[in-house]
Formats: C-alpha cells, structure tokens, sequence
C-alpha cells in the first residue's frame, strides 16, 4: 500500500471513521480512496488537498511525506462560513439518497468515460474509412482510367 495511503488511514483510525466517511467529507465517489488502498495504487492531489483543507489538524507535511508530527501545531481553522468542516460532514449520517446519488454519479462518470472511448473509436474507424475511400480513387484499374465509369465494387 501507499504509503501516503497509509497515512490516510491513520488519519480514519485517529477519528473513529471509516475510509468512507473520508471520501464523503471531500466529496470524492464512493471507492475513490478504498480502491487505491486495496490495489495499492496512487490518488488524484485534488483528494490529498481535500484531506489536508478538511481535516486541518493533521500536518500536511506528515500526510506527504511521513516526516515531523502527524498533529499540527497550528491548528488554526479558516474562518469562511462558506467551508463546510468535516465534522460537520461526518456528524450527519449518509441516508439512503445520498448514497444513491453517490451510485449515480459514479455509474454517470463511467458512462462518460466509456462514450469518450467511444467517441475516439468512432473518429478512428471514420479516418479508416475516408484512407480506404482515398485508396480506392487512387488505384482504379487501367481498363476505367481513360473513362468516367465507376469501378465495380
């Protein structure tokens, strides 16, 4: 596992939560954090940073790089009532609607992912197309050169 990974998960256990609640305290899908702790592979930075504007008392420079104390000693909070803390977060309880929201959005993000595969198969297929098409007036057969007839297919 990560070791920032790791990390993230001492983060859970110091908190009494589980790695769910963190991923609803940023806003990440369901899985975004679970996942790569079960593989072992890496997250986005956009997370880490929710992590660390979230849960402000634990030292960024710890969560990174494992280095100096895990608590900050500045834990001086922004005073923005705009940003919503994760305990405030993760003293109200996911309902079943959030959960089907988080369903959704997961199954929609999936579906745009496969329709821009799509999309790149279909422009693929449509520059194969036009080459062929391109191949087919170039090599036209000597007995329909001199004549406007089509050649047959």
């Amino acid at each position: 596992m990560c070791k920032i990974l790791s990390r993230i998960k001492v983060i859970a256990d110091t908190e009494g939560i589980t790695i769910g609640a963190i991923e609803r305290a940023i806003g990440a899908s369901r899985g975004v954090i679970s996942k790569a702790i079960t593989k072992g592979t890496d997250i986005q930075s956009k997370w880490l940073e929710l992590i660390c504007e979230k849960f402000p008392s634990y030292s960024p420079i710890w969560l990174l790089t494992g280095e100096g104390e895990m608590i900050r000693s500045d834990t001086t909070r922004p005073q923005d009532a705009k940003i919503i803390t994760a305990e405030h977060q993760l003293a109200t309880p996911s309902t079943p609607a959030d959960d089907m929201v988080d369903r959704l959005m997961t199954y929609l993000k999936d579906k745009d992912n496969e329709i821009g595969r799509l999309n790149k198969e279909i422009g693929r297929l449509e520059a194969r197309v036009e080459e062929l098409e391109r191949n087919a007036r170039v090599h036209v057969s000597p007995q329909y050169a001199h004549t406007s007839e089509t050649v047959p297919t």
